[in-house]
């Protein structure tokens, strides 16, 4: 019976690693806001890879991070470049 907490904290876990994990996909767009969940989502999985449990939440989580990931980085890369594009042409037509 002494086990029961442990596992009901590490399903848990992989259960927030997933959410996180979907949440940082759908905040990809927010400015950067999906870098915040896609973090905890991968520490998370490794939290409980560390623990031995590796379930399909906890590869789902993992999964999703990298992707939401991905995505609020390359979403913020394009951002900047169209802002220094319109700063460049603003100032380029006051001359």
């Amino acid at each position: 019976m002494e086990n029961a907490p442990v596992q009901n904290q590490s399903k848990g876990k992989s259960i927030a690693c997933m959410a996180c994990g979907i949440a940082s996909i759908a905040l990809c767009e927010a400015y950067g806001l999906g870098l915040i969940p896609a973090i905890i989502s991968l520490v998370l999985g490794g939290q409980c890879k560390k623990a031995g449990i590796q379930n399909t939440f906890t590869k789902v989580g993992k999964i999703t991070a990298i992707i939401g990931l991905i995505l609020s980085i390359v979403v913020g890369a394009i951002m900047i470049i169209l802002v220094a594009a319109a700063a460049a042409a603003g100032i380029a037509s006051y001359n």
